[in-house]
């Protein structure tokens, strides 16, 4: 009876170390794979960056099919796919991101991409409720840009929350 309590609480906190690491290493996948996708001028997908596909379709994300794709289509998990932001742009000194234009990014010029996440806690562990994790990915431009700078979240994203802000 005495060592129960330790034991459960050493317990739920191995559990929830290892969904927040888990969902920590899909946020940096999914930026890597976002920014290799912007470099190259290409969607995630493959297809040509601004076109679109069944989770984003052109009209509805106003070319920011890069983000929508990153945010829609390849999170592996339902959860961070509805609550997921995803942001690319210039990343500017004080750590915001700035949308851009096709044709803004110089090719050898940075492109940054940002994800974030509020992530919950089931067992509400030592009090805490939720952390936002973050991960940002910032490669050099190999081409003329085609796709449009800016922010993209999951449906169910907190109200507010935009990756482009640190």
């Amino acid at each position: 009876a005495l060592v129960a309590p330790i034991l459960f609480l050493l317990l739920f906190g191995i559990i929830e170390f290892g969904r927040v690491l888990n969902y920590y290493n899909d946020l940096t996948q999914l930026s890597g794979q976002g920014a290799r996708a912007a470099v190259v001028n290409q969607n995630p997908d493959g297809s040509t960056a601004g076109s679109a596909n069944a989770d984003c379709p052109e009209p509805a994300t106003g070319g920011l099919t890069i983000q929508c794709q990153i945010a829609k289509t390849y999170p592996t998990d339902q959860e961070l796919k509805n609550g997921i932001s995803v942001c690319i742009g210039s990343l500017q000194p004080n750590g915001t991101i700035t949308a851009s234009t096709p044709g803004s990014i110089a090719v050898g010029a940075p492109v940054t991409v940002r994800t974030k996440y509020k992530y919950s806690f089931v067992t509400k562990l030592f009090g805490f409720g939720s952390i936002t994790l973050t991960s940002t990915q910032t490669e050099r431009n190999e081409g003329t840009q085609s796709w449009t700078g800016g922010n993209v979240n999951g449906p169910n994203a907190p109200a507010g929350q935009t990756a482009c802000t640190p």
